[in-house]
């Protein structure tokens, strides 16, 4: 992956209304609108670059407009394009690091913004291992209480960061609520409150394991 510009830079916006993406995932998605299909040829013809923000509440009342959107957002690069004959597109977007909008500049085809990176604090080696290996801990304890769910051997190997973002992603939590584990600065708080989560799940479920009815996870 190529260096991060310094300062502020121009980046086009692809603004979701409930999906928050994080650093370290990947994120297949479906591009069907056209100002949208614009915005993925004209990265495909660049760095392959885009950002991904969140709409604010309210956004139904001017979606084909510029409705407001939170200010952290995270900047992805297009690893797989395929597209389709009437010119609709199927990527897959690696997240590659945070960014904050400075301010919007254009929305003609599609909203773009000047911007500037912001990388999450980093810790020491030894800490980000102890919260790496609690969190995969729980993670591997919260797998085994969900009916169907095979193993996810990418627990053990990939680090906090990654492991932290994409479980935040994963979890049936609500959008508003990801965007504020996105907005936090240090990668070790954002992975306690994601751990804190996970424990107060699995002792949900540990509870309730002797009352589900086995093989038949609609009675859970």
């Amino acid at each position: 992956m190529g260096a991060y510009p310094e300062g502020e830079f121009v980046l086009p916006l692809f603004p979701l209304p409930n999906l928050v993406f994080f650093p370290g995932t990947r994120l297949p998605l479906h591009v069907f609108e056209p100002r949208y299909r614009q915005m993925i040829a004209d990265a495909l013809q660049s760095d392959k670059r885009f950002g991904i923000v969140l709409l604010r509440p309210g956004w139904e009342a001017d979606y084909f407009g510029a409705p407001p959107i939170y200010e952290c957002g995270t900047m992805g690069t297009i690893e797989q394009a395929v597209p389709l004959d009437d010119g609709r597109y199927n990527i897959l977007v690696h997240g590659d690091v945070r960014f904050r909008v400075v301010d919007e500049v254009g929305s003609l085809p599609y909203r773009t913004a000047k911007v500037i990176v912001s990388p999450e604090a980093q810790r020491g080696a030894t800490e980000a291992y102890a919260q790496r290996e609690w969190l995969a801990d729980l993670a591997q304890q919260y797998i085994k209480y969900l009916p169907q769910q095979s193993a996810v051997p990418e627990i053990e190997t990939v680090g906090l960061d990654a492991l932290a973002n994409a479980l935040i992603m994963s979890l049936n939590l609500e959008v508003e609520e990801k965007q504020r584990l996105l907005e936090i600065d240090d990668l070790i708080a954002r992975a306690e409150k994601v751990g804190s989560e996970l424990q107060n799940r699995i002792e949900s479920l540990r509870f309730l394991a002797p009352f589900r009815r086995e093989n038949d996870p609609s009675k859970n």
